[in-house]
């Protein structure tokens, strides 16, 4: 790290502290159009999540200064499939296309690969949201199929993709 050029955001482990600010993240309106999240969230569903992480569940939080702008999720999956995760992302509605979900998608692909030793990533995301899709890409999620009327969102069925990554990427 350049101290005269220090990083935009902070990337750190969410703490039970965070709940309120998880919530209104998870509220806002561009969060909510890219998740299964319903409308009105409450504190306690967030509290309720943060007490239940286990070993196998790894939250992240993007800080730029003392704001929470973005949570990041990878949650290692268990038995035969113990080298597969799934990974989440929301970016609180300004920050979107500022660099938040670059640094969160960042630092769990390093979490995955160089410290878990995970094989593979896997997420869905929906058809319409291009700005995610791409960042998926930049950072080697490939398209494995789409799930037509996957979720109900302001009254009408969305497909989405399916995608994952694979590590170390399969040689062509």
């Amino acid at each position: 790290m350049n101290p005269t050029n220090p990083p935009r955001f902070t990337i750190r482990a969410a703490r039970p502290d965070d709940a309120a600010a998880i919530t209104a993240l998870r509220n806002l309106p561009g969060v909510r159009h890219g998740t299964l999240a319903l409308p009105f969230s409450q504190t306690a569903t967030s509290v309720a999540f943060l007490e239940k992480l286990g070993p196998d569940n790894h939250l992240v939080v993007a800080e730029a200064g003392t704001e929470l702008v973005g949570t990041a999720s990878l949650n290692r999956y268990t038995g035969r499939r113990a080298h597969v995760a799934g990974l989440g992302i929301n970016v609180a509605d300004p920050w979107q296309g500022q660099g938040a979900g670059a640094a969160l998608m960042a630092a769990l692909i390093d979490l995955a690969d160089n410290w878990l030793g995970l094989v593979r990533i896997e997420l869905n995301v929906f058809t319409d949201n291009r700005r995610a899709i791409a960042l998926y890409e930049k950072f080697g999620f490939v398209t494995e199929g789409c799930q037509r009327a996957y979720a109900l969102r302001d009254g009408v069925l969305i497909d989405c993709l399916s995608m994952a990554r694979l590590h170390p990427a399969p040689s062509p």
